[in-house]
């Protein structure tokens, strides 16, 4: 059976079509996201090494300075001091710590300030201690909490045989901020686990929560086995719902969803439309092959009545013309011990075109019933649970339509008779139709046809039982005599030529009541058909099959 075209279903997939267009999207803006945020974050990473390589780079001129071999280098190093923080604004002081003569501590030798505000020289000496104990040639990094947004760069070495340090003060907000970091990426610059300066603060709302990989963070000297002293570079990258899911790209590929979503639905429905016509007209021509096989056996049923009825016309007619017949001969003897004479031998001639003329009709008599009656039909060997199962199904819809239930109990494998298929379906046929009109009188709420196949001793057996209301004794006598009916409108040749038909396979019919009426066919089983002349009316009672579970 074809479903019928569901709405809902065509919203359902729908909406599975929308979830997969905004995945497959979302997923081409993260990809696209990331892209942007690595190149982004490659320049910026980019500008903060140069400028950190800058201050390297400026120190180790300074110690060069200091070293060289002329006498008092000192002014050099002012000299190229100021140089430094001229082409670099964002170093704020550049002091030199020399061990002086007689001293056993570092103390400041040469403090080059810029114009802005520097931090004082008691707030870096604090540092010069820890610097003293670094390594010699290493440029270490140091962000004091006392000066916000700022780092230290320091190098220690030995100027002459003689321990130095040079620090270098750098605003490290400003030179971050010369990078112009893009709004939507927030940028925090780490000296070890401690955050210096942060630019472009973001809320930590939903989509940062759930999108952890928009999160890089950089070491920019992971070749030093001191973390805490080395700076890191965190870049975060902001994600809006808006960027996520970029309209732009879901309302086209919606749209072009839902086209082929309608084509689809178009193609399914057209599709099933073909498929309830070609039920619709299997369907049509099963009926139209039921009421032609209805018709004729319908037409068969009426042929073998109309051959019913002349075999018993010619078995009506047969006394009257045998009498006729002897009636004549008699009187042909009595007129042959008359003397001859012209009244005598017309009469003579009468009396012997009278038997002429009933010899005559009674030879077309016995002529028409063999030709009606079709003696000269051979019966071969047939199954006989296909030929109950097909009058069943022939009989289906006016089962239904009388509300009776019908159950089948057919032996395994197939019983086996020599029969003619045709006349057994019309026996059955009109068994089936006696039952259902029996049962169409009644009120019970339980209407059934009970019919089963078995063997018992050498014959098989078509058992057909109904629950109606039974056969009376008067009408189990009659029952199989010709023109006895109990119908209203019935001929009384039906049962009587189904015992016909059933003789020339050898077969009989017979009839009980078991609540309700059964009848019982008799096959001889598997084998040539023998010349039994018995018939349900008979005067023997045959031996009923084992009863029906009812």
């Amino acid at each position: 059976m074809v479903k019928p075209y569901s709405i809902r279903a065509f919203l359902v997939q729908w909406i599975a079509i929308e979830l997969v267009v905004v995945a497959i999207v979302a997923a081409i803006c993260v990809i696209q996201i990331r892209d942007d945020f690595a190149h982004k974050r490659l320049v910026m990473t980019g500008q903060l090494s140069t400028l950190g390589a800058e201050m390297r780079a400026s120190l180790t001129l300074l110690q060069q300075v200091l070293q060289l071999p002329d006498g008092d280098s000192h002014p050099s190093f002012r000299q190229i001091a100021l140089g430094i923080m001229k082409t670099n604004p964002y170093c704020n002081s550049i002091h030199l710590y020399e061990v002086k003569p007689g001293q056993s501590e570092m103390s400041e030798t040469i403090s080059v300030p810029s114009a802005s505000a520097t931090p004082e020289e008691t707030d870096l000496q604090t540092m010069v201690s820890a610097v003293a104990r670094q390594p010699e040639g290493d440029i270490v990094n140091y962000a004091p909490p006392q000066f916000a947004d700022h780092v230290v760069f320091a190098m220690k070495f030995m100027n002459r045989q003689t321990p130095a340090v040079i620090i270098a003060v750098y605003d490290a907000g400003k030179a971050i901020q010369s990078i112009h970091v893009p709004g939507n990426i927030e940028y925090q610059l780490r000296l070890g686990s401690r955050v210096i300066y942060t630019a472009n603060p973001q809320p930590r709302g939903f989509l940062r929560t759930i999108l952890p990989w928009f999160s890089v963070d950089l070491t920019r000297t992971p070749e030093h086995p001191d973390d805490d002293v080395q700076f890191h570079s965190h870049f975060e990258n902001q994600v809006t719902l808006g960027e996520l899911l970029d309209w732009r790209l879901i309302v086209p590929l919606s749209l072009l969803g839902l086209a082929a979503l309608y084509a689809f639905h178009l193609l399914v429905n057209q599709r099933r439309a073909l498929a309830q016509a070609r039920e619709a007209e299997q369907s049509a021509r099963r009926q139209m092959d039921s009421l032609r096989h209805e018709t004729r056996l319908s037409q068969a049923l009426r042929v073998n009545a109309v051959g019913e009825l002349a075999s018993g016309i010619a078995h009506e007619l047969t006394q009257p013309l045998t009498a006729l017949l002897s009636q004549s001969q008699a009187g042909l003897i009595l007129l042959g011990q008359e003397k001859t004479g012209t009244k005598e031998s017309g009469l003579r001639q009468a009396l012997s075109a009278n038997v002429r003329e009933a010899r005559r009709a009674g030879n077309i008599l016995h002529r028409m019933r063999d030709y009606i009656v079709g003696n000269d039909v051979q019966p071969v060997l047939q199954d006989l649970n296909p030929i109950v199962v097909n009058m069943i199904e022939l009989m289906r819809a006016k089962l239904k339509e009388q509300n009776i239930e019908i159950s089948m109990d057919f032996a395994a494998p197939s019983p086996k008779s020599v029969v003619g298929a045709i006349e057994l379906e019309q026996i059955i046929h009109n068994l089936l139709r006696n039952a259902i009109d029996a049962l169409s009188e009644c009120s019970h709420d339980r209407k059934r046809i009970a019919i089963r196949t078995f063997g018992q001793d050498r014959v098989n057996i078509i058992e057909i039982a109904d629950n109606g209301p039974g056969l009376s004794g008067d009408v189990l006598k009659n029952l199989f005599h010709p023109f006895f009916t109990t119908k209203e409108n019935g001929m009384g040749l039906g049962l009587s030529l189904c015992t016909r038909l059933l003789e020339r396979s050898g077969g009989t019919l017979h009839a009980r009541n078991d609540d309700g009426a059964v009848f019982w066919i008799t096959l001889p089983r598997g084998r040539a058909a023998s010349p039994l002349i018995s018939q349900g009316p008979a005067d023997s009672d045959p031996t009923p099959p084992a009863l029906s579970p009812r």
